[in-house]
């Protein structure tokens, strides 16, 4: 099963997990934060980071 990550609308936009981020894979889109999932390999960094915990894994089933 394949895995990625989503940001959902609790972000505060606070800017943590863009700037932890080790493949730069998080970008800001207005007021919102997109995790680009061909970049992102899941290390996890930003959930940890992530002061209101809205960093979510998901797998592709789910959508």
């Amino acid at each position: 099963m394949e895995y990625y990550l989503e940001i959902t609308n609790r972000c505060i936009g606070c800017d943590n997990c863009r700037l932890i981020c080790p493949e730069n894979a998080i970008f800001q889109n207005g007021d919102k934060y997109i995790i680009e999932t061909w970049s992102c390999t899941l290390c996890n960094a930003c959930v940890l980071t992530c002061p209101v915990e809205c960093i979510k894994e998901k797998s592709k089933s789910d959508q």
